[in-house]
């Protein structure tokens, strides 16, 4: 269901993994084409921005979100910057859609909305984690599982006073005459989901963003969903934490395997964990080594692995 706000209102785009915000670029002067942010939130203008049709607009800048270059990329990063508003014909790379169904696979709902371009419906906004400066917005095609930095809240400038992070207002996409709602024939595009405004969570984040969602309490079925993706299908758009997952889902599995008495009740034990983690880290690399379409980063799939074997060996009664 696509419900419609009053276009003149001014909002933060909240980031569902962070609560961070889209910005524009505090620390330049030359604006066209500079790239799009998503940082902790100063609460100034160029953090604000409304929709006009299906533009995105800053507020600081009064230019719109725009794809760089004008085109999607798996390889490399497919960027997102600010450019001058073009004429609609040419624009179909600066129009925005907003899909509410943010179910995960499990049908599960989950907080936040999805962002999508109107040049192919299947991509939607998505942050590129950067451990040394500051994490830049993109786009990346629509994941299913582990989709945390895929989520947004969108949060209205009059609720400036509160706390980002505990603002819960919604609003929903722009009123539009004219239809964009088709991606453009120029590019393949898997089928489109239903793109109105909703939540999708549990998913995949890109391959090159990094682990942006923490190492919290994973279901069973997260697991073997991400174990399902990596070893049955061999999907080379994976982020580095379903990378991890599956690896250690694997190991875990085998290990119980090769136990003398699979349905005993596991001792702790140090040498057992340390024993894990370098199978489960061995195992990571493994599926690097038998796919070279990964662009992850390896070392942090690896790290990962290790800590969510440890997850899994703490509750030994997962199937």
């Amino acid at each position: 269901m696509t419900s419609h706000i009053d276009t003149s209102n001014w909002f933060y785009i909240q980031s569902a993994a962070t609560g961070d915000v889209i910005s524009a670029d505090t620390h330049t002067t030359d604006l066209l084409r500079s790239q799009v942010y998503v940082c902790p939130p100063k609460q100034i203008d160029e953090e604000l921005w409304k929709w006009d049709g299906r533009f995105i607009v800053n507020k600081a800048t009064e230019m719109v979100l725009d794809i760089r270059k004008g085109r999607l990329r798996l390889i490399e990063d497919t960027e997102i910057c600010l450019y001058n508003r073009k004429e609609i014909d040419q624009a179909h790379n600066q129009m925005w859609g907003i899909n509410e169904d943010t179910s995960d696979c499990f049908g599960r709902p989950q907080p936040g909305i999805f962002l999508y371009s109107h040049y192919n419906n299947d991509w939607v906004l998505d942050i590129q984690a950067n451990p040394d400066g500051a994490n830049k917005l993109i786009l990346f095609p629509h994941q299913n599982i582990d989709n945390d930095n895929q989520r947004w809240s969108l949060i209205s400038a009059s609720e400036l006073e509160h706390p980002l992070s505990r603002i819960p207002t919604l609003l929903s996409s722009p009123n539009s005459a004219t239809d964009y709602s088709s991606p453009s024939n120029s590019l393949p595009s898997t089928p489109v989901h239903e793109l109105t405004l909703g939540e999708f969570s549990g998913g995949l984040s890109p391959a090159k963003r990094g682990s942006q969602s923490s190492v919290t309490m994973i279901t069973i079925d997260a697991y073997k969903e991400s174990h399902r993706m990596v070893y049955l299908e061999s999907n080379p758009r994976l982020s580095d934490k379903a990378i991890a997952m599956a690896a250690a889902y694997q190991t875990w599995q085998h290990w119980k395997h090769d136990q003398p008495h699979p349905t005993m009740t596991f001792v702790d034990s140090q040498d057992v964990r340390s024993e894990l983690q370098t199978l489960a880290q061995a195992e990571a690399s493994l599926v690097f080594d038998q796919c070279d379409q990964l662009s992850n980063h390896k070392e942090t799939a690896l790290s990962l692995a290790s800590r969510l074997i440890i997850q899994l060996y703490e509750n030994p009664s997962s199937p």
